[in-house]
């Protein structure tokens, strides 16, 4: 990357995105055949979202550069990343293999025991994977907006609120055994995940500002009265948050669509003002002035170098 990891670009967004509401998706798979029952969501569903994760890791191995050694990230067990990369691949295998529960032509789909098995492993895997990009971003002590536990929060309640989102969606077009559910019970529950999403947003914003420390004040003033604070209340909390928590809550078939819609355009939005927020950083002593002196590629030796 061009720009030595000072920030990164959208790609990094869409993959915490796809990625946390794939793992989202796993974690309610989970619930609902361990303490409901099975059928209560669309095998699209099912199958949407170990692939979501798989596109998450994509674009993962594309932001980070040099796609063809990305397999060195599953050899060093000191970096999060490899914790990560091994759980995003555990979750995308119990998924596919969960959702292959749901095809009769497969000898294995009357297994309850290993069904019921397959459920407890993508409701661990999937809380792992829907949690990981806020524990990645919560140890830069460095980019003040991030720092904490409480980013790990949000973005576990953004993938299970985009995930209870993607599923309702993929039951209207592909109905589950139990029709009822996703066209009741879903978009109530995205309503009370999206409420409290509202609550702790605000909370967080409140803490950074008047409760951090002066770096991490001067950052979340960005957000209440800066270049992103338009999109993030009128973009994320307005139409990504609000509106669709009021959506939700309507009978209406198409009022529920066009509410779990607008969660998942919120929860992109959210993790790209995120990604932005991490461009305020603090600085180790003389840091600056260095990276002040590094060559810029124009240079007169450096050309000289390359003839």
């Amino acid at each position: 990357m061009s720009q030595k990891h000072d920030v990164w670009g959208w790609m990094l967004a869409v993959d915490f995105f796809f990625a946390g509401m794939g793992g989202g998706m796993l974690v309610i798979v989970g619930l609902l055949d361990l303490f409901v029952g099975e059928g209560r969501t669309s095998l699209l569903g099912n199958l949407l979202a170990p692939v979501f994760i798989g596109m998450g890791s994509a674009l993962l191995i594309l932001e980070l550069g040099r796609p063809f050694q990305a397999l060195r990230v599953f050899v060093n067990p000191k970096a999060i990343l490899t914790a990560g990369a091994w759980f995003m691949s555990f979750a995308i295998t119990f998924g596919l293999v969960y959702a292959s529960f749901g095809f009769d032509m497969f000898f294995w789909s009357k297994w309850v025991l290993a069904r019921q098995i397959l459920a407890v492993l993508c409701l661990v895997t999937g809380l792992v994977v829907a949690t990981y990009p806020g524990i990645l971003l919560g140890r830069h002590k460095g980019r003040p907006f991030w720092h904490g536990p409480g980013i790990m929060i949000l973005f576990l309640l953004s993938s299970l609120v985009t995930g209870a989102a993607a599923h309702s969606l993929c039951g209207f077009f592909y109905p589950p055994s139990t029709l009822s559910d996703v066209l009741g019970n879903l978009p109530k529950l995205t309503a009370g995940l999206l409420a409290v999403q509202l609550l702790l947003w605000f909370g967080y914003i409140w803490v950074k500002k008047s409760g951090g420390t002066t770096a991490e004040a001067i950052a979340t003033q960005r957000w209440i009265k800066g270049d992103i604070s338009s999109s993030f209340q009128f973009g994320f909390l307005l139409f990504g948050t609000l509106v669709p928590l009021v959506l939700s809550l309507f009978s209406s078939q198409g009022a529920q669509a066009a509410g779990a819609a607008l969660v998942l355009l919120g929860g992109v939005l959210m993790r790209m003002l995120v990604v932005r927020g991490g461009e305020d950083r603090t600085w180790l002593p003389g840091e600056q002035k260095y990276r002040s002196r590094l060559p810029k590629g124009d240079e007169v030796f450096l050309k000289a170098w390359n003839k």
